[in-house]
């Protein structure tokens, strides 16, 4: 898949998420689990939207999307952001453990939700961070 057209799958699954999101809201109503899922997946959206303007002006200019630093960077980011997650994940077992004793139980598609809202939050934090990083040391 070339450039562009990888480019407008990132924003037309933004497009789609959006659209269910605000299905849900309106289907079930405001309450603060709605509420979190359309803010998140907004702000999903609205970092898709960026990357792909920041790609449309990286094609219209002619540089690479991905060079060798850029790769380098993005797989160092997500080997940290997985051995991080899985970390993280152990101790939001044993909580869930500890809370299940008390009476809390949560559905298992808000503990998908927050999980997949957790990888990919540690991601792109690692991502900024190596990036971040490497740009200072260079200038």
């Amino acid at each position: 898949m070339d450039e562009r057209a990888r480019m407008w799958v990132m924003v037309g699954i933004s497009a789609v998420l959006l659209a269910i999101a605000l299905m849900i809201t309106l289907n079930e109503g405001i309450n603060a689990w709605s509420e979190i899922v359309l803010l998140t997946i907004l702000a999903i959206a609205l970092v898709a939207i960026a990357l792909a303007a920041k790609s449309m002006r990286e094609i219209r200019s002619g540089f690479p999307l991905q060079d060798e630093r850029s790769m380098a960077l993005s797989i160092r980011a997500g080997n940290r952001a997985f051995y991080v997650s899985m970390y993280i994940f152990l101790f939001m077992a044993m909580a869930f453990v500890v809370l299940e004793d008390r009476g809390v139980t949560f559905s298992n598609a808000e503990l998908l939700f927050v999980i997949v809202g957790l990888m990919g939050s540690i991601h792109i934090i690692f991502s900024v961070y190596y990036n971040r990083k490497g740009r200072r040391s260079s200038e």
